[in-house]
């Protein structure tokens, strides 16, 4: 390091030169770029913002004045250029440093963010309730693919207090972006001050990697007395060959998959069926990769659509083409889909139609922290009319309910976790609605229920209590909604459930079996366990799981305790 490890940070920040802040910018790409590739962690576009924001942290008076990051993963080197830099090393690592701002972890931090599209509107509401210093809004370019940006735009038009715009303009989401939005910046960027908003100052065509003239433009916006847009050009990857290269490969690194994940076998089975089936159309918000998608995509472009940042338009778009004849699959991450509420409910639900919700990231998620874990899509699709939510328990059931799906007449979930396949058991029966599958029948009076990913912990405990002297059966309750009341009405008041489930407990199976029981004659002692409605932290997955008592020697030892009261 030849600057980073000699400035005393923050304070000794405003103290540099241009030409040390340029090295300064090297130092940071260069701990970014270690720390990242170890860890996991958005690296592509970190990279690209380092100058920018070295110039933004050069300029306000930071944690006085307040910077908003919109998606929030572009936070990196203000971290670390906020004292930051120890923790840094264990960046999205247990007990370590969110890669997210995280108000807990510092005052700099001016509000947790980690979904696109919001910050606008967060700097709407801090200017109009009058927040000390100065309001700065730096917004990725593909967050402006989110309808909220336009809403909160809207205003802002019009707002007599002063919000700084600075876009951040790498021609990039996560993968490329695409729309009217993308190619009206292709315009800005070849014709410049031209093109401009009405009612607002706006300046464009900002080298994002010139800091010296980025601190000029930043200086006359810090001391203009009006709102101002700057839009800045820089390169996603910047720094970095590899990720300059391919920018959406190392948008965000982390472990990768030994076996095939999830996400990967839905796009494989998808772009399988969709050979014989005309009908069948894949929509995704952004996340054409991640979802598993890029093969459809290039086989089928003409079925294949990716609204950008915008899971409502998404999932009301794709109730249109259900209205049309045609059959959506709609691949959403679950911390995302949960935009779309009122979509899913108005649109989807109570018109009754054959979408199909694949839910990718559903359960811990691990490094991403709070604003990404999958836990809560049980508890809001659990409570829609005629919604059904299914969880396949490995990669054969999953193709199994993709290839049954694409001929089910109503809206369902299928949701599966962001991992590898960690189990395989070797059969699958065949799906029937709403049918439970027995998976070990030890003709005993204690049965483990369970479903998805976490089965296979379930399955495991099963063995080693078997091992112990205490069978269990072990049932795969891989449809959550509706439950299979046939199979449960056989249970008597001498038979014990136990039910593990990798969400929270609202409109769970756990829940849903003691509704039954309380309003049936049918009769059995349930005990469940749940994930507890709080956030949960930067972990492993793994870590996450054992936390909540979901891994295996945690299963067993809960269902000593209560076997041998």
């Amino acid at each position: 390091m030849k600057i980073l490890d000699k400035v005393k940070l923050p304070d000794g920040l405003k103290s540099l030169n241009n030409d040390e802040l340029v090295v300064l910018s090297e130092d940071l790409r260069e701990v970014i770029t270690e720390y990242t590739l170890s860890n996991g962690g958005h690296l592509a576009s970190n990279l690209g913002v380092v100058d920018l924001t070295c110039a933004i942290s050069y300029v306000f008076d930071f944690p006085k004045d307040k910077l908003i990051f919109d998606v929030g993963h572009q936070c990196y080197a203000f971290k670390i250029l906020s004292g930051r830099l120890e923790n840094f090393k264990k960046l999205r690592q247990k007990d370590g440093l969110s890669g997210f701002p995280k108000r807990e972890e510092s005052d700099f931090d001016a509000v947790n963010s980690g979904h696109a599209s919001t910050a606008l509107s967060i700097g709407c509401g801090m200017a109009r309730g009058n927040a000390s210093g100065q309001v700065i809004c730096l917004i990725g370019d593909g967050a402006m693919t989110g309808g909220l940006f336009y809403e909160a735009l809207n205003d802002a038009l019009t707002l007599d207090k002063k919000v700084i715009v600075i876009i951040n303009d790498n021609n990039k989401s996560i993968s490329d972006n695409v729309g009217f939005v993308n190619d009206y910046l292709k315009i800005v960027r070849k014709y410049g001050n031209e093109i401009s908003l009405p009612n607002i100052e706006t300046i464009t065509n900002i080298d994002g990697h010139n800091i010296a003239d980025l601190i000029g433009k930043l200086k006359y916006a810090k001391n203009l007395d009006k709102s101002i847009i700057l839009h800045v050009v820089t390169q996603k990857g910047k720094g970095a060959q590899f990720a300059e290269e391919n920018p959406s490969k190392y948008h965000s690194v982390g472990k990768s998959c030994d076996k095939l994940c999830y996400g990967q076998i839905f796009g494989q089975s998808l772009t399988e069926i969709a050979k014989t089936n005309n009908d069948i159309f894949a929509i995704t918000a952004a996340m054409t990769d991640g979802t598993g998608l890029n093969e459809f995509s290039k086989t089928y472009p003409d079925r294949f659509v990716d609204v950008g940042i915008a899971e409502e338009h998404a999932v009301t778009m794709s109730a249109g083409l259900a209205l049309a004849g045609r059959k959506p699959y709609v691949a959403i991450y679950s911390t995302f889909l949960q935009r779309a509420y009122d979509n899913v409910l108005h649109d989807v639900c109570l018109n009754e139609l054959p979408v199909v919700l694949c839910i990718d990231r559903a359960g811990f998620v691990g490094g991403d922290g709070e604003t990404h874990q999958g836990i809560y899509d049980v508890g809001y699709l659990g409570s829609m009319p005629n919604m059904s939510i299914f969880a396949p328990k490995d990669s054969e059931e999953l193709k199994s309910v993709i290839q049954w799906s694409q001929n089910f007449s109503k809206p369902i979930a299928i949701r599966y976790p962001k991992s590898e396949v960690s189990f395989e058991y070797g059969k699958t029966a065949p799906i029937e609605y709403g049918k439970w599958e027995r998976l070990v029948d030890a003709n005993s009076n204690i049965t483990l229920i369970s479903n998805g990913d976490v089965l296979a912990n379930v399955y495991k405990a099963a063995r080693t209590l078997g091992n112990l002297g205490v069978k269990v059966n072990v049932i795969n309750a891989r449809f959550i909604k509706p439950i299979d009341v046939t199979m449960l009405s056989n249970f008597t008041k001498d038979d014990t459930l136990f039910i593990f489930e990798e969400y929270t407990s609202s409109n769970s199976i756990y829940s849903q079996v003691l509704e039954f029981f309380n309003k049936s004659e049918c009769y059995a002692k349930v005990y469940g366990v749940n994930v507890e409605n709080k956030p949960y932290a930067v972990a492993s997955r793994e870590e996450l799981i054992a936390s909540v008592g979901l891994d295996a020697d945690s299963i067993v030892s809960f269902v000593k305790s209560k076997i041998n009261k």
